[in-house]
């Protein structure tokens, strides 16, 4: 994977690398811009076709990000990485894939790179002529509903995860809840949440992972983290974490 990095800061620049290269050892870095007038003349003598995805910090030296495709043609998938949350929406009209906050979360930052990944894999290349309809998957992921199978004795019960209202973890076992009832499943909560339609489905934390129909309300809870409450109560408190917040109320809302 051929990585560009944008970011003005190079302890953030050595602390992404050194997350990035624990994530995906053959990652590439073709280059490391650190302000929007080095970018723009980078991309100028650059065949970007050749860059598989590019990590923008938003607040540069000189500006921001921004500024660097405004009148660009520029289809390059990017996750924005950045201390401040009120970006989100601006970023997902600039290629945005995801938006992740500082400092970063290793865990979230796997998953963001897990989601290009997995989505790419999805088209050949005859297929994905355009990097943007790659783009497009990660905007508007089409609700195809797995199934899942809870073993049950000598038995083998189906589970659309239509009828799932949520996901959850405890003492190292994973339960679906369909129906107001549990039932056991063989796979991890990493394994489940790589099937399940993003738009859809939300991992809250660790623990839990919800179905967007079955909410009733998200209340706001302290230090700028929520508690969602679902239609089927849960046995435990689903509370999204910080860095989690943002990316939550854009999935809510539909974005």
């Amino acid at each position: 994977m051929r990585v560009v990095i944008i970011e003005d800061e190079n302890i953030a620049i050595r602390k992404l690398r050194k997350m990035l290269l624990e994530i995906r050892t053959e990652i590439e870095f073709v280059a490391e811009l650190t302000s929007v007038y080095d970018a723009k003349k980078w991309i100028k003598t650059t065949v970007l076709s050749d860059i598989d995805l590019m990590f923008c910090d938003i607040h540069l030296s000189d500006g921001l990000v921004f500024e660097i495709f405004d009148n660009t043609k520029f289809d390059l998938p990017i996750i924005f990485t950045t201390a401040f949350d009120e970006y989100a929406l601006k970023a997902f009209k600039f290629n945005g894939i995801d938006y992740l906050l500082k400092p970063i979360n290793k865990d979230e930052l796997k998953n963001a790179i897990d989601k290009y990944e997995n989505t790419k894999k999805m088209y050949s290349q005859n297929q994905l002529t355009d990097i943007q309809l790659l783009i497009s998957q990660f905007q508007n992921v089409t609700s195809i509903y797995p199934t899942f199978i809870s073993y049950q004795k000598d038995r083998l019960i189906p589970l659309s995860c239509e009828n799932i209202s949520y996901f959850y973890t405890k003492n190292h076992i994973v339960f679906a809840v369909c129906n107001d009832k549990e039932y056991v499943l063989e796979q991890t909560m990493d394994e489940i949440e790589k099937r399940l339609p993003i738009r859809e489905f939300f991992r809250t934390n660790r623990q839990f992972i919800i179905h967007k129909k079955y909410i009733s309300n998200a209340e706001v809870y302290f230090n700028n983290r929520f508690i969602v409450h679902l239609i089927v109560k849960s046995k435990e408190e689903i509370i999204v974490s910080r860095e989690k917040a943002t990316s939550f109320k854009l999935w809510l809302a539909g974005l």
